[in-house]
């Protein structure tokens, strides 16, 4: 099953992203090991900012981590689970990664 997504899913995601960004920017700290990032990055390495690339219906997501006291960056591509969990550890619950089921609302919450 093909599912169209609405113009708008791009424009969210980056408004997702830049909210990540500015709680990067203004000190909260996220690690690769708590985000669950590939082990091809240290798990003490800090995600220093994120960037989306591609097309607009489907944009690749790179985090950008260092070592404490390493100013050159390794980037990776992150995936559902590792945004879900980026969000989740600054207290961004209303950020939406991926396709829920339809009938699962935000916060787990089902419909009647």
């Amino acid at each position: 099953m093909h599912h169209d997504l609405a113009p708008t899913t791009h424009t969210a995601e980056l408004l997702q992203i830049h909210e990540i960004n500015a709680a990067l920017a203004a000190g909260h700290r996220v690690t690769a090991g708590s985000a669950s990032v590939p082990e091809t990055v240290p798990g003490d390495a800090v995600l220093r900012y994120l960037e989306a690339t591609g097309p607009p219906s489907y944009p690749y997501i790179y985090g950008h981590f260092s070592q404490p006291g390493i100013d050159d960056t390794m980037r990776v591509e992150l995936h559902t689970a590792q945004l879900r969990a980026i969000s989740h550890q600054l207290s961004l619950r209303s950020h939406i990664w991926g396709l829920l089921p339809s009938s699962v609302r935000p916060g787990g919450r089902k419909f009647s």
